[in-house]
């Protein structure tokens, strides 16, 4: 009788209410942290994220067990009435996604041991049908998570995160509502007597549930390894003339950041650090620059006022050996009647982030240095990319809108109409002379040696393209998923930047080229972060020239019809620091016999079924093929072409702060 009354002594058993922490980046709040317990319902809203829990929906009071004593697993997962806490979620993203994360954490005050208890989480159908999705556990291990200092979690989330996962889930583009119940239960078949004494007796237990919510964020931590960390993220160095910007969805327009602050970026999160220049006035004056530097942060910038935008590429390593293993599944892809090998579904490119110019690796067996943080002799902490395709000042609205000239005044914003007919060397001369004698129109200093303009290198562009590819772009964005996970073609037949194709490989399109603008949620599925933050056209749009060369055997590229000479002159072969080598038409050997690391050549050629065709006969490389392309263009996409200015053929500016 002793023990059948210990069995039915009262167990307290307590259900604390939730607390929320939601982080949201790139909405009409910057910065911001919410966190609140013990009302009935908590909300946080803008014009973007809506995110709600409604605790305690079925019982204010919560579960209320009376006379608890130990039951079966069958018992506990249908116990109705107060046995069970329901509570609701309810969430809303426009232009984001919302990963969110149910978990437990325990009162250090609990007195009845965790293995004795027993926890479960449900989903709840509009009919009443109930669905476990959580595993059915002992609270014996709740503390999975180790204690986790601040530069293990994300940027942002100061906060410790120790608890156990009952659900993971996301929302992104819709509006979702969800009911949960949770319940806990003491276990039946749990020994009722350790060291002695009933564990029963005059027993406590006591839980909080969380919800963990944050916008456009890869899954929260299910252990410590898995955390996301930007923290070795080099501060982007703007030069004179560059002022910091993000975008506000809600207003729909860039504004003034404060480059001391979170606000500017958050690589974890894929919000890449963006930075304009500002063109002159009408009359030619700088009154509009000035005042736009002396402006206070949030101050809103007008596009008509923009003449370029960038964005930042921080200085990383990546892991070379897991590249092939990360290729996916091969196929065979078909190209002007050749086939070739593809990849249609390519896996995550692991990359570090460094910390200053260091060129030590963090594991030299597994990781190189991506090459092109080496500018000459001097060590990058990063480099500026060009957001956009060129156009030029003089016929960006025209859709005959280049000129093989190097005189031409290059612009780089959306919805403008690419530069084409231009030979490599105007490419490359246009873009210097944005430092050697254009500097006013942007901004910068007067060709000074603390930054350098120049026409990318392949090994910039595949830097960018690299870095789509990992957990920090585009690809570990959680809105997209499988093949979405692509960045979109340019498919606009008028050759107008920013724009999207509905689908990542669309056929040529005049309709989305108004429709579907950078600014847009399918506009910014052709971005390199999968939002607005990230670069575009680097599928689709114009071809673009990028500074790789075929070596003429005496170690310097192959001039054919590029426009360049081996003579001196306005238009003479550059030094080697502006320009790749490549010494074989075997894309596996092109590196003096060796793999290019870093080009994105043999190491990527085939993903996503993108086309790569290495032509011993061409002698200049160019990048992502055309706005027709369809299945065959992409950010890995390449072909070596003799150099002229044919009218599909564009380019892409660098801006290097050589300043360490």
């Amino acid at each position: 009788m002793e023990e059948k009354k210990s069995k039915k002594e009262l167990v307290a058993i307590c259900l604390f209410v939730f607390s929320l922490v939601l982080i949201a980046i790139g909405t009409t709040f910057a910065f911001f942290t919410y966190s609140k317990q013990g009302t009935t319902v908590n909300k946080l809203e803008s014009g973007t994220l809506t995110f709600i829990y409604d605790e305690n929906r079925k019982e204010k009071n919560g579960v209320s067990l009376t006379n608890a004593f130990p039951i079966s697993d069958e018992e506990g997962t249908k116990q109705t009435g107060t046995g069970f806490f329901e509570f609701q979620v309810r969430s809303k993203a426009r232009g984001a996604s919302i990963y969110y994360e149910i978990y437990l954490t325990k009162d250090n005050n609990s007195t009845l041991p965790e293995y004795a208890v027993k926890t479960y989480l449900t989903e709840v159908s509009d009919t009443g049908t109930e669905t476990g999705v959580s595993n059915l556990f002992t609270s014996e291990a709740i503390n999975l998570y180790s204690e986790l200092g601040e530069s293990k979690v994300p940027s942002l989330l100061k906060q410790e995160v120790i608890g156990k996962t009952l659900y993971q889930g996301s929302v992104s583009e819709e509006e979702i509502t969800k009911t949960f119940r949770y319940r806990m239960w003491i276990d039946n078949d749990t020994n009722q007597v350790r060291g002695g004494e009933w564990i029963h007796n005059n027993k406590t237990f006591s839980v909080k549930v969380n919800v963990y919510a944050q916008n456009n964020s890869i899954p929260g931590p299910t252990n410590p390894a898995e955390i996301c960390n930007d923290s070795n993220v080099n501060e982007p160095k703007l030069v004179d003339g560059m002022i910091p910007v993000y975008y506000d969805y809600e207003e729909g327009t860039w504004k003034k950041a404060n480059a001391k602050t979170a606000n500017w970026y958050n690589y974890c999160n894929q919000e890449w650090a963006n930075a304009v220049t500002i063109g002159l006035d009408e009359d030619g004056g700088t009154t509009q620059r000035e005042e736009y530097q002396k402006a206070s942060p949030d101050t809103p910038i007008e596009m008509d006022d923009i003449n370029t935008m960038w964005v930042w590429i921080p200085r990383y390593e990546y892991n070379f050996v897991s590249i092939e293993s990360v290729k996916g599944e091969k196929g065979t892809c078909a190209y002007q009647g050749n086939t070739y090998d593809c990849y249609p579904n390519p896996g995550e490119i692991e990359i570090n982030f460094i910390n200053g110019t260091s060129k030590q690796e963090s594991d030299p067996t597994n990781y190189k240095m991506h090459p092109a943080f080496t500018f000459g002799e001097k060590e990058l902490t990063g480099l500026w990319f060009a957001k956009f395709e060129p156009s030029n000042e003089e016929k960006k609205f025209t859709i005959n809108a280049g000129s093989n000239s190097s005189y031409l005044t290059p612009t780089i914003k959306p919805n403008t109409t690419s530069w084409r007919h231009i030979q490599v060397a105007n490419a490359f001369y246009a873009s210097r002379k944005m430092q050697t004698e254009k500097y006013e129109v942007y901004g910068f200093k007067a060709n000074d040696e603390s930054y350098d303009t120049h026409m990318s290198k392949n090994i910039e562009w595949a830097s960018v393209a690299y870095l789509s590819q990992s957990q920090y772009g585009k690809y570990g964005n959680n809105t997209y998923a499988a093949n979405d996970k692509e960045v979109y073609i340019n498919n606009c037949a008028q050759y107008i930047t920013g724009i999207a194709g509905d689908t990542t490989s669309a056929e040529a399109s005049d309709s989305t080229c108004t429709e579907n603008t950078y600014e847009t949620l399918k506009g910014q599925k052709a971005s390199t972060t999968g939002n607005i933050t990230g670069v575009y056209d680097m599928s689709g749009g114009a071809l673009e020239y990028v500074m790789g060369a075929m070596d003429d055997g005496s170690n310097k590229p192959m001039i054919y019809k590029s426009g360049f000479t081996d003579n001196g002159g306005t238009s003479k072969l550059p030094d080697a620091k502006y320009y790749d080598l490549y010494t074989s038409n075997t894309p596996s050997q092109a590196c003096d016999g060796q793999i290019c690391y870093g080009h994105a050549l043999s190491e990527t050629e085939g993903w996503y079924s993108d086309h790569g065709d290495f032509d011993w006969g061409n002698s200049w490389l160019r990048r992502d093929g055309r706005f027709d392309g369809s299945a065959v263009t992409g950010a890995f996409a390449f072909q070596f072409i003799p150099g002229d200015g044919g009218g599909n053929n564009c380019f892409r500016v660098v801006l290097a702060s050589c300043e360490a």
